[in-house]
Formats: structure tokens, C-alpha cells, sequence
């Protein structure tokens, strides 16, 4: 899989609109090619099936940025929305397997992320009252 991505990059160098998108992407780090322990970390954290395995084989740079934003609840949904959508036009896009998983993730985000309303008074009489 990396070998394709590989070529996706080469074949990219010579169009002239993705050489523009090269020159505003950050200069690529050592640690962009594997995940780190924050990324880890996380993973253990979400529920097995939801864990995005192959985006982390094939973008780590892409996992480890959804990991260090996942703590804040509108960061990572933003985060996963630029992952699913395509706002610049003309991108290839992930292969469909990890679509899903980001699928699954922006899901399980948003069921994480729903806030529960306090308890009122009335409420909890009712809910003592009937012994639940």
C-alpha cells in the first residue's frame, strides 16, 4: 500500500495545482511515517471496532493528527470532516476501507460527544418514586 501512495506523490509532483497544495503543506517530519505514543495511546482507548488499524498502517500522519485532537470535541469532528470531504476539489481521496473507519469514527464521535442534561428535581422524584 505504501508503494501506491508512493507513486500518487510522484505522479502529483508533475501537475502543476498539486505542486501549489505541496508548497502550503507543512514540510513532511520523521514522524510522519509511523504512529506515535499519543496516537497509541488513544487507540487503546477507543472501542476495538472502532479503531481506524488501517489508517494507521497506511496515514500514520493523518492518525496521529485525528489522536492529538481527538480531546477536543470540535476540533476532531472538524478534523474529520476535511478528512471526508473534499473542500479543495480535484483530491483522490482514501481508499474506501478507511473511509469507513473514519466513517466509524466520526460516528462514534458524536455518539461521545452528545452532552447529557443534568437531572432535575422533578425527574429524580419521579425516577425514586418508581424505584428505578
Amino acid at each position: 500500500m505504501f508503494e501506491r501512495v508512493k507513486e500518487l506523490v510522484a505522479d502529483a509532483q508533475d501537475d502543476p495545482e498539486q505542486l501549489q497544495w505541496q508548497r502550503l503543506r507543512r514540510p513532511s517530519r520523521p514522524c510522519d511515517d509511523a504512529i506515535t505514543g499519543t496516537t497509541r495511546h488513544w487507540l487503546r482507548k477507543l472501542p476495538p471496532r472502532r479503531r481506524p488499524l488501517r489508517l494507521c498502517e497506511a496515514f500514520p500522519r493523518v492518525a496521529n493528527r485525528l489522536a492529538w485532537c481527538w480531546s477536543d470535541p470540535t476540533l476532531s469532528e472538524s478534523a474529520l470532516l476535511d478528512l471526508l470531504e473534499d473542500r479543495r476539489g480535484g483530491r483522490t481521496g482514501f481508499p474506501p476501507t478507511i473511509v469507513r473507519e473514519l466513517q466509524r469514527l466520526r460516528e462514534f464521535n458524536a455518539q461521545q460527544r452528545v452532552e447529557v442534561r443534568p437531572e432535575g428535581v422533578w425527574e429524580r422524584v419521579v425516577r425514586v418514586a418508581v424505584g428505578s
